[in-house]
């Protein structure tokens, strides 16, 4: 199946400004930790899953996976060479049955035994993707294959096999079926029909145990939040592993199904920094209840990135700008806000091990990605999402911590893409993205947290064709090529203009600070990002603001702030004052500290 866009290979595209920095902080922070590398992968070898029914086993496969996005993202040779090195040692974690596996024998096939599979199976195949060793490709294609078939000789219908939805007793087995993803991945790369037929056994289940979600979702019967299991990350990656069955398959019925769910989540379940969930993980209607005052976490980092990672499967397939809408919103906000860029000890970060019935706290390292995202009067930092702790020597690591990876990367890979006549610019962001088979070079300079504008330069052997992103929020879109104003066609979102060597384009989508009104509180935005209320600028947060109780524009600046590191500050006036916010990436970020909160939606006066 032909897809209308083509993500940059390692190499191709260059990402600067704070999406860059981003990047590069996961390389520093996280990627160039050796000893992490290998903690992960021993945690094959000890097995401590088992009695715990733990998810250790999803760490590695979730940090490859990220890594080799981010090694497409930048074209790191250190970080290739690290990465390789950690498949090596994985490598030699296989049984002599095939398993790749985090739990004894006498464990399998329950809790989350599955997931972790998958997450092997992943890393292994994104991998490979990105292998300069054709060797190496072929000792690992061995090694899934037989992973993958002793998985079909214990899994499926029929005497002595437990049905996939029953290795598990959590979500309905949702868990367990988003397995679909890389047994497709590995189709396609073997074309052996026992993945396919696997798959489609898969498929045949519905993803749940008590319930067909996909027949849910192909007559939008009900929203994600009200099927009878509502765990939103394992919910959604089921449907990239659906998706990717329709790459393979094209069954237009299977596309309807994925943007069916996805458009349901957009409207029930996504709030206005990007995320879904505001009862911890777990679809809530949560575009409803986000402006709710909670004790408990919400809005998880996990959501974020998985949800970012489906949009941008269709946008490659179906060239529809409104999927870069949600990866521009989602990334600004709730991912950039996510990353630990102050490097914070994350002391007070509640990391969670289970005695018994007992919860109990124990000492934990600092983590490149908080787990969870408050809206309302709030703090970062208060839970490690997905924790455990591995091994003797005091190390841990969380679910959150491992995923926030893939979303830095693909923020960058999104930006600039290929098409069959020409390019997509999606994101607005310094960058520069070469094609060296067409001798076509874009070059981006933007940055959104100060102005609404991009120009674009471009070399090219011949005309081509540029089809700039049209944001949902720009209130007035205008396209300059040489300083004239041109008039466009547009499809599907994107402004289509022609262009040629050393052509000049500005793209004017100018950028107002607009007040959100939802449930008698108010939020402020300016284009694709939120802006937030930090305790740090001496303000009582509590207080309500003496605004007007419906949606329009608001009477602001940006100003300087050298208190703390923010990418855009903004005064607001209201009846009694001004108030100050800054980007919902940059507030709250200093965690250690009590004093620490910060808020998105503000009661009204």
């Amino acid at each position: 199946m032909e897809k209308i866009m083509k993500f940059p290979a390692a190499g191709q595209t260059l990402t600067k400004g704070y999406p860059g920095e981003m990047i590069k902080y996961t390389i520093d922070k996280q990627f160039s930790d050796k000893e992490l590398w290998k903690l992960t992968v021993n945690q094959f070898r000890t097995k401590p899953d088992g009695e715990d029914g733990g998810w250790r086993g999803e760490f590695w496969g979730k940090l490859m996976r990220a890594a080799c996005l981010t090694y497409k993202a930048t074209g790191n040779a250190k970080l290739y060479a690290e990465i390789t090195e950690s498949i090596k040692d994985m490598l030699t974690t296989e049984e002599k049955n095939g398993r790749f596996s985090t739990y004894d024998l006498q464990y399998e096939f329950k809790a989350w035994d599955m997931w972790s599979r998958k997450y092997a199976m992943l890393g292994f195949l994104y991998y490979i993707d990105i292998c300069k060793n054709k060797g190496l490709v072929k000792k690992i294609t061995k090694a899934l294959k037989k992973h993958a078939d002793y998985i079909i000789k214990k899994v499926g219908r029929g005497r002595g096999k437990v049905e996939i939805y029953d290795t598990t007793n959590i979500y309905g087995g949702m868990n367990s079926c988003s397995i679909l993803e890389p047994f497709v991945k590995l189709y396609e790369l073997t074309g052996e029909k026992r993945y396919l037929d696997f798959s489609e056994y898969i498929i045949s289940t519905g993803f749940s145990k008590d319930q067909d979600i996909i027949s849910l979702c192909k007559t939008k019967e009900k929203f994600p939040f009200e099927f009878n299991h509502t765990k939103a990350y394992e919910m959604m990656s089921c449907f990239e592993g659906l998706l990717e069955y329709y790459t393979v398959k094209g069954n237009e019925g299977d596309l309807e199904t994925v943007i069916n769910f996805v458009d349901m989540v957009l409207k029930s379940d996504y709030t206005v920094i990007g995320c879904c969930g505001c009862t911890h993980e777990l679809f809530d209607n949560s575009t409803v209840k986000q402006t709710e005052q909670t004790e408990g976490v919400m809005q998880e980092t996990c959501v974020t990135v998985t949800l970012m990672k489906l949009c941008a499967r269709l946008l490659a397939i179906t060239g529809d700008s409104k999927y870069a809408d949600v990866i521009e919103r989602s990334g600004y906000n709730a991912l950039f806000g996510a990353v630990n860029s102050e490097n914070q000890t994350m002391k007070r970060a509640l990391g969670i091990v289970w005695k018994g019935k007992e919860a109990v706290p124990v000492p934990h390292e600092a983590f490149p990605f908080d787990s969870y995202s408050p809206l309302c009067l709030g703090q970062r930092a208060r839970k490690i999402g997905g924790f455990r702790v591995m091994g003797n020597n005091g190390r841990s690591y969380g679910c959150c911590a491992a995923i926030g990876g893939a979303g830095t990367a693909l923020f960058g890979l999104v930006a600039v893409t290929k098409g069959e006549n020409g390019y997509f610019i999606n994101l607005y962001n310094d960058g520069v993205y070469s094609d060296k088979s067409s001798g076509v070079k874009i070059s981006v300079k933007a940055n959104l947290y100060k102005k609404g504008e991009a120009k674009i330069s471009v070399k090219a052997a011949g005309e081509t064709t540029l089809y700039l992103r049209i944001p949902k929020w720009a209130r007035d879109f205008a396209v300059f090529v040489n300083g004239d104003k041109v008039v466009f066609d547009s499809v599907k979102g994107y402004a289509l203009v022609k262009v040629r060597d050393c052509d000049k384009v500005t793209v004017s989508m100018p950028m107002k600070v607009e007040r959100k009104i939802l449930n008698d509180k108010a939020e402020y935005e300016r284009g694709p990002i939120v802006l937030a209320r930090d305790e740090r600028f001496g303000e009582d947060l509590g207080l309500p603001v003496a605004v007007p109780k419906k949606a329009g524009g608001a009477v602001a600046k940006l100003v300087k702030n050298t208190d703390f590191y923010t990418n855009e500050t903004i005064k607001i006036k209201t009846r009694n004052g001004e108030i100050t916010l800054c980007d919902y990436s940059s507030a709250g970020k200093n965690y250690d500290s009590e004093n620490c909160n910060m808020s998105v939606w503000q009661n009204i006066d």
